[in-house]
């Protein structure tokens, strides 16, 4: 992938089109931002999301900046919420993620990662990230309980197993304990 082809506002719209309709909240965009950022390190364009440890876990203050633009331009369209926390989006154009000069691993991720939040509430999504990368708990106001994670973690596993995907529930097993390892 040419990084200078491909700002970082186009993959938060290629995140929001992989929702394929569904909307995802504020929340859910932050997430799928930041474990794409850790997933594709030096693949991304230079100035792509930092994240910051907060309240929430993980959080990029530019994505709000970004999505704003996103909206301005009318790329996404916003579903209101409660408050502009609780706001969601989706895509407002038929928009085919293929348009973007992504990496097809990138957008394949992308696609994965989307498909696996899109139907989590964002406090399983938060104890998710909570597990696979502890350091973000340090600033968090979240309850985090780490035994609700991991058992959350493997109810996905099996759900995914019956949906006919390929992930092994024991693949999924040594990846926690890989992580738990690197962790301390």
């Amino acid at each position: 992938m040419n990084t200078t082809e491909v700002s970082r506002s186009d993959i938060l719209l290629a995140i929001v089109a992989a929702a394929n309709g569904k909307e995802l909240s504020r929340g859910h965009l932050q997430k799928v931002a930041f474990l794409l950022s850790e997933e594709f390190k030096g693949k991304l364009p230079a100035d792509f999301y930092k994240f910051d440890k907060h309240n929430y876990g993980p959080f990029c203050h530019d994505i709000t900046v970004d999505t704003d633009e996103l909206l301005y331009w009318g790329w996404i369209k916003a579903t209101a919420g409660a408050d502009r926390n609780a706001e969601t989006y989706s895509i407002s154009e038929q928009f085919n993620l293929d348009q973007l000069r992504l990496s097809e691993d990138i957008k394949c991720y992308i696609r994965d990662t989307v498909a696996w939040v899109a139907d989590m509430s964002f406090s399983r999504l938060v104890r998710a990230i909570y597990l696979r990368y502890p350091e973000f708990l340090e600033r968090s106001i979240f309850p985090f309980d780490k035994e609700q994670a991991i058992h959350e973690s493997f109810e996905r596993s099996l759900k995914q197993l019956q949906d006919g995907q390929t992930t092994l529930a024991t693949d999924f097993i040594e990846e926690l304990q890989s992580a738990e390892r690197e962790n301390g």
